[in-house]
């Protein structure tokens, strides 16, 4: 394993205390472990580092080592992301297509492929250079999957859905399935065919468990970088850009735009046909209504400009004093009409 200056040097750290110090893994702050790597990103948890058992630590240029062997970088968070990676390196699959797959006609395999247990491949389908199908794995006809990219066990992805290079999707996700798309008329609801595609794009992460339906013509599209948390749900021809952030349970209704480097928190939903401007947060929990515009902070049901929201959540918890206060002064005012109006009081 590499010592502390090995670590330093490999994630462009400065090396502060013994660099021979001995690191064998990762670990929490709390507790930490002997020969353990963990990292204080926030200053505030500097009691939490005096106690740990780690044996050093990763922190910023500026903040406290309490007296620890340390790499100090500008992002620790980056830097411990690095570390881990070095520290415990992903296990490669055996790069053979496994003899259980099921392999359409017209298939094209790249190189260095490695395909599992009874994965399915449908007709036509490519598949690029490195890429890593999982086992039970469903690809269907005309499927593109860029080079490098990893399906977990149990994705499953319709025909025609196309994927681009470096895509993580992890199990249990199915991609391309039909879009809610219905036309009702006389109390019965007739299916209005999905014939789109889905577009993902380059190094795009998809969690497990997660949804993205296919067009109803066009193509619902993922842009590159964006990564999305565990059940996530994504629509008929919805367009996302580029760079976004989507933690769980979010929902997006159909043929909404998102704009490039939107960050939606846990359980946001957003309604069909409208749009979100770019560099756009959403705290969680909000419902998303109307459009927003570009760089905007909402949240909130309806989704407003969070510090409107709160301000208006603040006010909510005084609305019971308040209602009392006026209830009394109802009974003040009613009570001087009262003597205002008696006999020979002017």
């Amino acid at each position: 394993m590499p010592s502390l200056a090995e670590i330093a040097e490999s994630i462009n750290g400065r090396l502060d205390g013994d660099g021979a110090t001995s690191i064998t893994h990762c670990c929490e702050i709390d507790p930490g472990s002997p020969e353990g790597l963990t990292v204080l990103s926030m200053a505030s948890a500097v009691e939490l580092l005096e106690a740990t058992q780690a044996s050093a630590v990763i922190l910023s240029q500026e903040a406290p080592s309490a007296g620890r062997p340390a790499i100090r970088v500008d992002n620790p968070a980056k830097g411990f992301a690095q570390a881990l990676a070095l520290l415990h390196p992903a296990a490669e699959p055996v790069r053979q297509v496994h003899p259980a797959t099921a392999l359409g006609e017209g298939v094209s395999l790249g190189s260095d492929l490695s395909i599992g247990p009874f994965a399915v491949i449908g007709n036509g389908a490519v598949l690029g250079d490195g890429v890593i199908i999982g086992a039970g794995v469903v690809i269907g006809d005309g499927v593109v999957i860029g080079p490098g990219s990893r399906l977990f066990p149990r994705v499953v992805l319709y025909d025609r859905v196309q994927i681009g290079a470096e895509v993580r999707i992890h199990s249990g996700t199915v991609i391309g399935s039909d879009g809610f798309g219905f036309v009702t008329e006389n109390d019965t609801h007739l299916k209005v065919p999905q014939v789109g595609r889905v577009v993902i794009g380059d190094r795009v992460e998809i969690g497990a468990n997660c949804a993205i339906d296919r067009g109803t013509v066009g193509a619902t599209v993922i842009g590159e970088d964006t990564k999305l948390d565990n059940l996530v749900h994504i629509a008929h021809n919805v367009k996302v850009g580029r760079g976004c952030l989507f933690a769980a349970e979010v929902g997006i209704a159909g043929s909404t735009v998102i704009g490039d480097f939107v960050t939606l928190a846990g359980q946001v939903g957003v309604i069909s046909h409208i749009s979100i401007g770019d560099r756009t947060v959403v705290a969680s929990r909000a419902a998303v209504l109307k459009p927003i515009g570009a760089g905007q902070f909402c949240g909130g049901f309806p989704a407003e400009d969070q510090r409107q929201w709160l301000r208006k959540q603040v006010a909510l918890k005084s609305l019971p004093e308040m209602l009392h206060r006026l209830h009394a002064l109802e009974q003040q005012l009613g009570a001087t009409d009262q003597v205002a109006g008696a006999p020979g009081s002017l």
